[in-house]
This record gives C-alpha cells, sequence and structure tokens, in this order.
C-alpha cells in the first residue's frame, strides 16, 4: 500500500496468480524483447483497430472487394448481351460497338480525377457515391428503349467504377499494415476480378435466355446495392483524417487528361463506321483535338501542375515502364477480342 492504494502491478493474489495489470506488464515487456522483424509479423496478422469485430470486417473485406466482382460483371456480361441488344432495341451495325465501349472508356478516362477527390477527401465518401451512382444508373440503363438511351446510360455508368476502384485501393491501403492479413486481404481483393468476370458471362446467358436482358442489369442492380448498404456500415468513415492534409485538385491535368482520351478514343473507334474512315471531318478532327489535348496533358504534368495526377517519378522506379508496357499489349488486347470475338 501506498498513499492508501495498493499496487496492483507488484502484487500477487494468494493462490500465487498474477494480477491483470501485472499479466499485462509481462506481455509488453515480451513484445518490447522481440526483434523488429518479429513485431512487424506480429502486428501485420492483427485485425486492424478500426474494425471492431470480426463480423465487421468481413463486411469491409466484402464490400471491398466486392467493387472488382461488380465491375467486371458489367463489362464481360454485356459483351454477351451485345447481339441480342442490337436485335431489340434496332441498333444499326455502325454503332454496334459504342454501349460495350463506352462504359469502359468512361472508367479509364476518370481513374485518376476520381483518384485525386479520394486523396483529398477520404476513400469512405468517393466510395459510397460512386457505388450509390452505378447502382442508379445501372436500374435506369435496365429500362432503356433506344440506342441513345443505353449509351448515354452506359456512359453515365462508367462514372460509378471511376469513383470506387481508386477509393478501394485507398481504403484498403490505409486500413491494413504490411504483413499476412494485408496479403491475404489484396489477393481475394485481385481474384474477384476474374469471378466477376465469369459470373457477368453466366447471369447475362441466364438473363438473355430466359428473363430478358434487362434483368442483367437489374441483377447488377440488386448486388450493387446490397453492397453499398453494407459497405455504409463497415467501412469506417476516414474523412477527418484527410482533412486539411494539403492535397490539392490537378484541374487542368484532370480536364486535359480525360478530354483528350475521350477525344482519341471516339475518334479510333468509329473510324472504321465512318462514311470515309479516316478522310471523314469529324474523324480528324477529334482525332487532332484528342492528340492535341493529351500533349498539353503531358506538359501540364510535367511543367504545370503543381501537384501532378501522374508525376513523372512514377516511371522512374525500376521495371515500372516495361511493367506498364506489357499491361497496355495483353490487357488492350483482351478487350479487344472479347469485344469483336462476341460480335
Amino acid at each position: 500500500m501506498q498513499n492508501g492504494t495498493e499496487m496492483v502491478s507488484t502484487t500477487s493474489t494468494p493462490e500465487g496468480r498474477s494480477r491483470p495489470a501485472e499479466r499485462g506488464n509481462r506481455q509488453d515487456m515480451d513484445f518490447e524483447g522481440q526483434s523488429e522483424k518479429a513485431r512487424i509479423e506480429r502486428l501485420g496478422r492483427q485485425r486492424p483497430e478500426k474494425l471492431r469485430s470480426l463480423w465487421k470486417e468481413i463486411g469491409f473485406v466484402f464490400s471491398i472487394t466486392m467493387s472488382q466482382l461488380l465491375t467486371e460483371y458489367f463489362v464481360s456480361g454485356f459483351t454477351v448481351l451485345i447481339p441480342t441488344v442490337v436485335q431489340e432495341l434496332s441498333i444499326p451495325p455502325a454503332s454496334t460497338t459504342w454501349p460495350a465501349s463506352a462504359f469502359s472508356l468512361v472508367v479509364s478516362a476518370f481513374l485518376l480525377p476520381f483518384g485525386r477527390l479520394a486523396d483529398i477527401y477520404g476513400g469512405f465518401p468517393v466510395y459510397i457515391a460512386g457505388f450509390a451512382w452505378y447502382c442508379t444508373w445501372s436500374l435506369i440503363a435496365g429500362f432503356a428503349q433506344n440506342e441513345l438511351m443505353l449509351d448515354f446510360c452506359r456512359a453515365l455508368q462508367g462514372l460509378g467504377p471511376a469513383a470506387y476502384l481508386p477509393a478501394s485501393l485507398t481504403l484498403l491501403g490505409s486500413m491494413y499494415r504490411p504483413g499476412p492479413r494485408k496479403n491475404l486481404v489484396f489477393s481475394i481483393y485481385g481474384a474477384m476480378a476474374p469471378l466477376g468476370f465469369f459470373i457477368g458471362i453466366f447471369f447475362a446467358g441466364v438473363a438473355g435466355q430466359y428473363a430478358g436482358w434487362r434483368w442483367f442489369f437489374w441483377i447488377g442492380t440488386i448486388l450493387t446495392f446490397i453492397t453499398a448498404v453494407i459497405a455504409l456500415y463497415t467501412i469506417p468513415d476516414d474523412r477527418a483524417e484527410h482533412k486539411d492534409n494539403g492535397v490539392k485538385m490537378d484541374w487542368l491535368g484532370s480536364l486535359t487528361t480525360a478530354s483528350g482520351l475521350l477525344l482519341l478514343v471516339f475518334a479510333i473507334t468509329d473510324s472504321s463506321h465512318a462514311g470515309d474512315g479516316w478522310a471523314t471531318p469529324y474523324i480528324y478532327v477529334t482525332f487532332i483535338l484528342g492528340i492535341l489535348l493529351l500533349a498539353a496533358a503531358f506538359y501540364v504534368e510535367g511543367w504545370v501542375a503543381e501537384q501532378p495526377l501522374l508525376p513523372f517519378e512514377v516511371f522512374k522506379i525500376k521495371y515500372l515502364r516495361p511493367f506498364v508496357l506489357g499491361l497496355l499489349f495483353s490487357y488492350g488486347t483482351l478487350g479487344i477480342y472479347i469485344l469483336y470475338a462476341t460480335l
């Protein structure tokens, strides 16, 4: 006893068992006695403190990894439905590629700007907003009555993955420490992409054969809604952590990059169906404008932007340039093959 207070950490019970405080001190001493590698390994296996229970972690991992599945669902599945949709909506042969291309084009054009928004405001609001937007336009796409409405819905639908895909990486990267647990979660995240690819093909085939092509969109809407609700209750809100973090939006880089990609890909895609091919005025005009805007984006990112979306220093990382080039040829070729093999 000291000043009327029992020194719990230095006393024992009559049976000789250590009191809780003493056991905690021994655990701390054991932890401090471990090597740095052992401590990192131990921390890497622990559940993050923000995920207070196993069930909340399961909900978090489910809602984040479903972003990959649902994106691939609407990519692969729709290519299977194109012949059916073309017939029912009387889409002319010159426009058959656009309902599929519009989605992927918008996703790729707006990934970087939305990724920066996630850095500024946090992954949680961008992720939830992206899923809410995706769910809304997936539902509306199922009610499309003509080619224009379907193209419009597919393009706006693409803004959803453009927002929640980079936000999902922000949330995963900040939630887990490096270690076995993080490796496992990222493995699940990557595995959900091919799983979503085949699930999309399966539901597209079933819907097209038995329920109508519109149900492909409505099934995707139901899955997206369920994921969004689970995400709302299991993903920790990280807005406070990103408040006043000094990250700024590169508006000029975003504008030139997105518009340049849109115009360039539009010209290349539509040239095969234009009346005079590459000699058609709107084709070479949009192509030249796209090249000029991408050249402007290159200059902005390298010498104008205070915080560029794509810093040139990234490409100085060893082996990154050949890796990106390999992805361009492999994944780009796969997308072209899937689309035109279906047509």
